[in-house]
């Protein structure tokens, strides 16, 4: 329906992509840009979706002139050949055996005709090359009705570490492909009811320090949530929060008792167990200990927050296996997927250590940094961001969007190595993917400022070389961010790879987001290019870097951008303001972040592209202790 007293209005413009379009708003919404909380009680919340600006925008797909929609923060498109209609979810939570029954209550819309919506492009693997391919979904695109049939939907109960939540989506766009109506809901206001359950929210002993800001950042109504006093379980429980697993062997059993020492010396309850009293070193064994221990009636008490699975993937000798996911990639996400959602429910952390010369090195490069951090000052003013530039793709926006927080918020001076994949950054713009000016609307000058609309403007986008990145690490910086291609032994651009880390010297060490396909395949024969980098020292002391995180296969573009940028905002909250909590200090631990990005991007755009998604949550993995702290300043 359509409310008369709706104030908007319709600028023409020339677009990011030198095409005509329409920029509407919407000056008396009910609600935030997005999602906003309304009432909220243990028997059920209000939510309003409200839309306060989109933009209609006019693209050459496939030598037609189609319609795009530029919805702000939302990044992915829908599935493959569908009308490309943004949408999102959230988090809402529930008391424990309740179920979630959905109402519309209200809503306004506005209607738009003679639109020709483009379809939504499949998402590549990073590996391939060349144009997006856009194709019609024709079953859809003949049909006389709108899609979606339904702007509002939740999802079947699931848990997050003993929570029970439902996944709240809201798609604001209805399209008829046949009567090209475009029907825009730019205010809705929906129940969830909760219907059932014994009106306690959370499972005590799974609730986790550690584990609550993921929590409430991912909830929309994180404030049912009880309040624990997490001073009260020393002492007092059965359980632990960490949890350290390791072959049966004195050396391993002796430098995990090293780790347990110091992170019970810093408050976190710790345990040692080897792979023989989990149940053998299977991947059915430690699936169902961990799953045992993890359990909301009969585990820990308190049960752990993270795990360390301490040594290289095998079978056989001083090994731990990992699942194999989808016959497809090793994943440790499936240790810590407890309640088979795909999601983490605790953290899985691994050091690929196979002898005591790795232990040592990997061991004492965390315990050394964190006992005595860096103190030289442009080690924390300098933090590195390097990518390819490919013009159908979002690495450059990925790395320069991380760079540009760290400059104009931090105040920081990053240090920057680009090199081209393909395209040319100097006329071309940041991405020709239909979704970059959704992306551009909430990082770029219109929205946070991170980087300019023009990549023309910042420069700086060729001449990157490995010596450039060696230079860089070894003039210090606390992390390295890192988008492109990539390979069991380097990257694709700039072209730092296995045995450019040999020039490495530098005493201080950078955490390193190596965020490309298969630079962290742990599994194969042979050395990986992460486990290179982790286990790596110069004239036998520590060097290259103190932990990384990576893939173990080939990845797919797009949903990995947007899980990076989840990943950023779970360690650095004022990163993405509007999405989640914004805490005065939270400590930036990189193993925690990547579980955080996970659950970012499963609400992007729900319910739309599960499958890609779920590729990722398996394949990246963190190189490094489960509790290892990143100081940026």
């Amino acid at each position: 329906m359509r409310n008369l007293l709706i104030v908007f209005f319709v600028i023409l413009s020339i677009s990011l992509f030198g095409n005509l379009n329409q920029s509407i708003e919407y000056s008396d919404s009910w609600g935030e840009q997005g999602f906003t909380l309304g009432t909220q009680s243990s028997s059920g919340v209000q939510v309003i979706h409200s839309i306060q600006r989109f933009s209609l925008e006019e693209q050459n797909i496939n030598r037609e002139m189609l319609q795009t929609i530029n919805l702000p923060g939302n990044f992915l498109p829908n599935d493959e050949g569908m009308p490309d209609l943004p949408g999102a979810g959230r988090y809402i939570a529930m008391p424990q055996g309740a179920r979630a029954k959905l109402r519309i209550l209200e809503y306004r819309t506005e209607t738009f005709n003679n639109i020709e919506m483009a379809p939504a492009f499949r998402i590549p693997l990073d590996t391939e090359n060349g144009p997006l391919d856009y194709n019609r979904n024709n079953q859809i695109y003949s049909t006389n009705a709108f899609y979606p049939q339904e702007i509002a939907a939740i999802s079947e109960p699931t848990q997050i570490r003993g929570i029970d939540v439902v996944m709240l989506g809201i798609t604001p766009f209805q399209y008829n492909p046949v009567t090209k109506e475009l029907v825009v809901y730019h205010d809705v206001k929906v129940e969830v009811d909760f219907i059932g359950g014994n009106g306690l929210v959370g499972v005590e002993r799974l609730r986790s320090r550690w584990w609550d800001p993921i929590l409430h950042d991912a909830i929309l109504n994180h404030e049912i949530i009880p309040t624990i006093d997490y001073s009260q379980r020393e002492n007092t429980r059965d359980g632990f929060e960490y949890l350290i697993i390791c072959p049966d062997d004195p050396i391993f059993l002796a430098w995990a008792d090293s780790i347990k020492i110091f992170r019970q010396q810093q408050g976190i309850s710790t345990t040692v167990m080897t792979t023989a009293q989990v149940g053998g070193n299977t991947p059915t064994a430690i699936e169902n200990y961990i799953n045992s221990i993890m359990d909301p009636n009969t585990g820990w008490d308190p049960a752990p927050a993270a795990i360390l699975l301490l040594g290289d993937y095998g079978t056989t000798g001083n090994t731990i296996v990992s699942p194999i996911w989808d016959n497809y990639c090793a994943s440790d996400n499936i240790y810590a997927d407890v309640n088979g959602n795909s999601m983490p429910d605790v953290i899985l952390a691994r050091m690929t250590a196979q002898n005591e010369t790795h232990l040592n090195t990997m061991i004492t490069k965390f315990l050394n940094y964190e006992r005595n951090p860096p103190i030289n000052p442009s080690f924390y003013n300098e933090p590195i961001t390097a990518l390819g530039w490919q013009t159908e793709r979002w690495f450059q926006i990925c790395s320069e969007t991380v760079g540009g927080y760290f400059a104009n918020i931090q105040g920081k001076t990053p240090t920057r190595i680009n090199a081209v994949y393909d395209g040319n950054p100097n006329v071309d713009p940041w991405s020709t993917a239909t979704n970059t000016a959704t992306v551009l609307s909430y990082f770029a000058e219109s929205g946070l400022g991170y980087i300019p609309n023009s990549p023309a403007t910042l420069g700086g986008w060729t001449g990157g070389t490995a010596t450039g990145v060696i230079n860089a690490i070894n003039s210090g910086a606390f992390i390295l961010q890192h988008r492109d291609h990539g390979s069991e032994t380097g990257w694709g651009e700039p072209a730092f790879n296995s045995g450019s880390i040999n020039s490495l010297n530098n005493s201080d060490l950078p955490f390193i987001f190596s965020i490309n396909c298969l630079t962290g395949k742990y599994n194969i024969n042979g050395e990986c290019f992460a486990e290179k980098f982790h286990r790596y020292t110069y004239n036998g002391e520590n060097s290259g870097c103190l932990g990384i995180l990576a893939a173990s296969e080939v990845s797919y573009s797009f949903v990995n951008d947007t899980f990076v940028w989840g990943l950023y905002d779970n360690m650095w909250p004022d990163f993405m303001p509007d999405y989640g909590t914004t805490p005065e200090s939270r400590d930036v631990l990189p193993a925690f972040g990547n579980a955080a990005g996970k659950y970012f991007l499963q609400q992007s755009s729900w319910p739309y592209n599960t499958n890609n998604k779920e590729v990722t949550y398996n394949l990246f993995h963190h190189h490094g202790d489960a509790f290892t702290v990143v100081y940026s300043e």
